[in-house]
């Protein structure tokens, strides 16, 4: 018998560990300095660099799951990471050392993501399900804002500590994943399942025929690629406005997190009104949080702007997955479903910088404000695009 509260806690408590990424934010300009011969580009690609593996990993970890418990690669996963934290504390002589362990940590990052997600699918139904999977978000925010206010403390001691991070995130997660999380998955999984028993056999690749599927990938994409030039972006915006320091723009990458951990809290409740719409209503955010950070360069709307669009993730990403779920018809199914999700967010997340690039060629300035407005316009224009999309989907769903 499956104990679904502890499950529930289970499931979040392992998605602290889904931006593990962030960990290392608080170390980059100390491993800088470490090796002043390395250009910074390459220093930042220790963050960037997981999420190629990710993307594989993704795709992997959902074909697996016809062969290997999800219990085993999640815990398989968890290990990575908490193996990157101990390798990274003790090992840290060479900068190719670091980029191995970033390595690890992708992997372990894309099997633990893809499948904690899809756990939510195996084992909840209706109401609970949407709810949980805003909650999900919020829990990979909190473990984000964790590791981000625990690195920096780590870090003041000697940059290669902010690697235990890690361990601590990765630890209680690995814990809770052996005692609670069960080796089989539910047997009856969504009503799809039961309508279409012959789509069980067609393999786990059978969900990528449906063309929706891929929408509500694109959706994700173009958020997370949107959404990142502000954490990516802030240290530069304050000091370009003389509106503080390096602290002040962590405060705000906090910040960030913040907005998405409150909004998943309210997910469940948002999603049961607003259903698939809360797609256009998560780049509205994202638009208007931009609007305010630029609108007036002060604290005060530096801190709400990214409050509202840091919010904006929790909206849009919970929704996709949620609604690319529809069309898998077993376990297996719903894994890689979810899986296409989260390998379309990294890559959004990867081709960030290419924002910059542009607005430079569009608006002929390096000026971060700039980014932010052109972030501004593409959002309000996938606002207006989604919300046509997402307003004929209610209206099928009614008829």
């Amino acid at each position: 018998m499956v104990n679904k509260k502890m499950l529930k806690i289970a499931i979040l408590v392992i998605t602290f560990a889904q931006m593990a990424t962030n960990g290392l934010s608080p170390a980059l300009s100390d491993i800088a300095a470490a090796f002043p011969d390395t250009a910074i580009s390459t220093i930042q690609l220790l963050m960037s660099l997981p999420g190629i593996f990710v993307v594989v990993l993704s795709f992997v970890a959902a074909w697996l799951t016809s062969k290997i418990s999800k219990k085993v690669l999640i815990g398989i996963g968890s290990v990575c990471i908490c193996l990157t934290g101990i390798l990274g504390t003790f090992i840290y002589q060479s900068l190719s050392l670091l980029f191995a362990w970033s390595v690890i940590m992708g992997i372990g990052m894309g099997l633990v993501s893809a499948l904690t997600a899809s756990l939510i699918t195996d084992f909840y139904e209706g109401q609970e399900k949407t709810s949980l999977m805003g909650l999900q978000t919020s829990a990979a925010n909190v473990g984000g804002m964790i590791m981000t206010a625990v690195g920096g403390v780590l870090t003041a001691v000697a940059w290669n500590l902010d690697y235990l991070v890690y361990v601590i995130i990765g630890v209680p997660g690995l814990i809770l994943l052996l005692l609670f999380v069960p080796y089989k998955k539910q047997e009856t999984v969504t009503t799809a399942k039961e309508a279409a028993p012959a789509a069980r056999t067609a393999g786990s690749f059978s969900v990528l025929k449906h063309g929706k599927v891929w929408i509500y990938t694109i959706f994700a994409l173009l958020l997370l690629l949107l959404f990142n030039v502000g954490p990516t972006n802030l240290a530069m915006y304050v000091t370009e406005f003389g509106i503080g320091n390096s602290v002040l723009a962590g405060w705000a990458a906090t910040i960030f997190l913040l907005g998405g951990t409150l909004m998943g809290i309210a997910f469940g409740f948002l999603a049961k009104k607003l259903d698939v719409c809360t797609i256009p209503v998560g780049y509205v955010f994202l638009a208007l949080g931009f609007f305010v950070i630029i609108v007036n360069p002060n604290v005060v709307c530096l801190f709400i702007g990214c409050l509202l669009a840091g919010m904006s993730i929790s909206l849009v990403t919970p929704q996709c997955i949620l609604q690319t779920g529809v069309y898998a018809a077993t376990p297996q199914e719903s894994a890689m479903a979810t899986a296409v999700v989260l390998a379309g967010s990294n890559v959004g997340t990867f081709l960030t910088p290419q924002i910059t690039n542009i607005a430079a060629a569009v608006f002929g300035s390096e000026s971060t404000r700039y980014r932010f407005i052109l972030v501004i316009v593409i959002a309000l224009v996938l606002a207006a695009i989604s919300l046509i999309f997402t307003a004929r989907e209610r209206k099928l769903r009614k008829a």
